[in-house]
């Protein structure tokens, strides 16, 4: 009999694997449980608050290279992913950080110093408590991060309440992550960049989580979602979720002036806005009556798409349908 390994399915696939073991019967043993797995955090109530709580683990030669990045921007980037998906829920304070490290016994003092004080850096920036953690030997350096939010209001927006005739919008431009880590891959930490490559390597290297604007407009969302797998992953997951399907205008996804300037080709720049991940803005589904509202709110939004019954993701480009097919970073 032929085994069957983890690389033979998507992050995504083993996500639904694990939820369809655990979900009924964590539902079935804890009633305090308002969002299960297989959302950007997990959510209970205790009383009448709602506890938030996410992890995500950055791992050396996966997610990074030491020589590619500076320690304290790794500890900022280890913060700001985990706030990213506190950010995809809506109005939510967090709170309370625990830090596992994993380390090599050859990591300079000075390395770890730096890791910390960028980690400090970005909880300070939200208020937030380093409460604990654990540190251990490892063959290579791994940061594991779990951020404890409150929710400040009863509302929480989920992936799962996309509505017909919604339209589906983003915070900010696409792509300029996923071209960063490649300039990287591609010419090394030491190659002299324009200020254009500079700006996309800083999208990779030291992303802001979009709390702030989660804040500004999330009480008028329908749905909503953390989109570091990339757009068409992300919007693949809220569809699903949703129980619905949308048809996405690929000549209205944003693309940055940074990437029109390395990427001069424009099938290249769709790619990359496509499928680059990392790049940590949000995805959200609003009704039209309220579409020009958020508009207003946060002029950076751009429309793209709109919400339909069809349970299928279709791709059009200058009115015409165009089959896509992912091609961006695969977990296994």
């Amino acid at each position: 009999m032929k085994k069957k390994y983890i690389s033979s399915i998507d992050e995504f696939k083993l996500i639904d694997m694990i939820k369809n073991d655990f979900t009924k019967l964590n539902l079935k043993n804890d009633n305090n449980i308002i969002v299960n797995i297989g959302d950007d955090c997990f959510c209970f109530k205790i009383g009448q608050k709602k506890i938030f709580i996410t992890k995500d683990m950055l791992i050396e030669n996966v997610h990074f290279k030491k020589n590619w990045i500076d320690p304290q921007d790794l500890g900022k980037k280890a913060v700001e992913v985990n706030i990213s998906d506190i950010a995809a829920m809506g109005n939510v304070k967090p709170k309370y950080i625990f830090i596992g490290l994993g380390i090599p016994p050859t990591t300079s003092k000075i390395f770890i110093k730096k890791l910390y004080k960028g980690l400090k850096m970005t909880c300070d920036k939200y208020n937030m408590v380093i409460a604990g953690g654990d540190t251990v030997r490892a063959d290579k350096i791994i940061i594991s991060i779990t951020t404890i939010g409150i929710g400040k209001t009863n509302k929480i927006i989920r992936r799962n309440n996309a509505r017909v005739g919604d339209l589906i919008g983003l915070t900010n431009t696409f792509g300029d992550a996923g071209a960063g880590v490649d300039l990287l891959y591609k010419y090394g930490p030491k190659h002299k960049y324009n200020k254009y490559e500079r700006f996309l390597i800083s999208k990779q290297n030291n992303p802001k989580a979009k709390f702030n604007e989660s804040i500004m407009i999330s009480k008028h969302l329908t749905s909503l979602i953390d989109a570091s797998d990339g757009f068409y992953v992300s919007v693949n997951l809220l569809a699903k979720n949703s129980n619905k399907g949308a048809d996405i205008y690929i000549e209205k996804i944003p693309i940055s002036l940074s990437l029109k300037k390395v990427i001069k080709n424009k099938s290249e720049q769709i790619k990359y806005a496509l499928f680059g991940a990392e790049d940590y803005e949000l995805i959200f589904t609003v009704s039209t009556l309220k579409a020009k509202l958020i508009k207003e709110i946060l002029p950076s939004i751009s429309y793209v798409g709109r919400i339909n019954l069809s349970k299928k993701v279709k791709y059009f480009y200058n009115g015409k349908e165009k089959k896509v097919k992912y091609s961006g970073y695969r977990h296994f």
